[in-house]
């Protein structure tokens, strides 16, 4: 996972449920958060993503449904629009 100003890469974007995943964030340029949140719009993870860093944060995604990533540190004038998605797709 690595995010720009204003835009996160994610490889791979789709999963099997019940799969545990470690997202490894890092940043291209200033600082970003990372959050996941699950389909019903909980977080349910967060880490800081840092140019030069590279920080992991374990979940185990059980539940089908697309998972939204925003960005939740004031990285510039598009950050309200940095976003991206993970599918968890049934097993």
């Amino acid at each position: 996972m690595t995010g720009g100003q204003f835009f996160w890469t994610l490889q791979p974007a789709r999963v099997p449920a019940g799969s545990r995943v470690r997202f490894d964030v890092t940043s291209i340029d200033v600082n970003h958060g990372f959050g996941l949140y699950d389909p019903h719009g909980h977080l349910i993870g967060s880490v800081q993503a840092m140019p030069g860093y590279h920080n992991q944060l374990d979940l185990t995604l059980d539940e089908p449904g697309v998972y939204l990533i925003r960005c939740f540190e004031f990285c510039g004038l598009s950050h309200s629009t940095m976003m991206s998605s993970l599918l968890v797709r049934r097993r």
